[in-house]
């Protein structure tokens, strides 16, 4: 399975993905959370303390340095932490591992207000719908899943995600040819689904 899901809930907009990776939890664990791995899939320089409340800093090739830190982690099973909360206080990206058919099922989650894509849009002056922001996060996500597959794989990674839509290959960019909680509602085979549901 290597589909992802875009869903709003009111002020809630949750990202999901789910892959299945024929390699143990543990190593899917190592993948994620030593920081030499995790810079080799990501390409980014990573200093990860692995604990609540530790730090989760990536330097991007943009020249950015992001500073985060983890809410949760039970290894080998479970890693949370916030994203780029310097502009997004309110996002959680969650990686849950779990056994399946001899390998690993990763279920990553994203999840964020509208409040976080607003602030977003002001600081990279972002025109138009700050909502239009989700299809390139959804894109990104499916291309980073695509580089700790190939790095656990031991096969030749696609190149990281610069952020921009035009660097892409077509079977990245569903999410992007998809108007979030729009009219143009769809799945597309292996990749993505769109689902806008009222607030509970």
């Amino acid at each position: 399975m290597n589909e992802g899901s875009i869903e709003r809930s009111g002020e809630t907009v949750t990202l999901h993905y789910e892959r299945h990776l024929a390699h143990p939890v543990e190593a899917v664990w190592r993948a994620i959370t030593d920081p030499e791995e995790v810079a080799a899939w990501s390409g980014w320089e990573v200093e990860i303390d692995l604990r609540p409340g530790g730090r989760f800093v990536t330097r991007h090739q943009t020249g950015d340095r992001v500073v985060d830190r983890i809410v949760r982690v039970e290894p080998p099973h479970l890693l949370e932490h916030t994203f780029w909360e310097d502009v997004n206080p309110e996002a959680r990206v969650t990686y849950r591992l779990d056994e399946e058919h001899g390998g690993c099922r990763l279920t990553l989650t994203h999840v964020l207000t509208m409040s976080d894509l607003r602030r977003s849009a002001e600081r990279y002056s972002w025109a138009g719908d700050p909502t239009t922001q989700i299809p390139r996060t959804g894109a990104g996500w499916h291309r980073l899943l695509d580089r700790i597959a190939a790095r656990l794989d031991g096969v030749a990674s696609p190149p990281p995600p610069t952020g921009s839509r035009s660097d892409m290959p077509p079977n990245w960019c569903d999410h992007a040819r998809l108007s979030p909680f729009g009219s143009r509602r769809g799945r597309r085979p292996g990749r993505g689904r769109l689902r806008d549901r009222p607030a509970s």
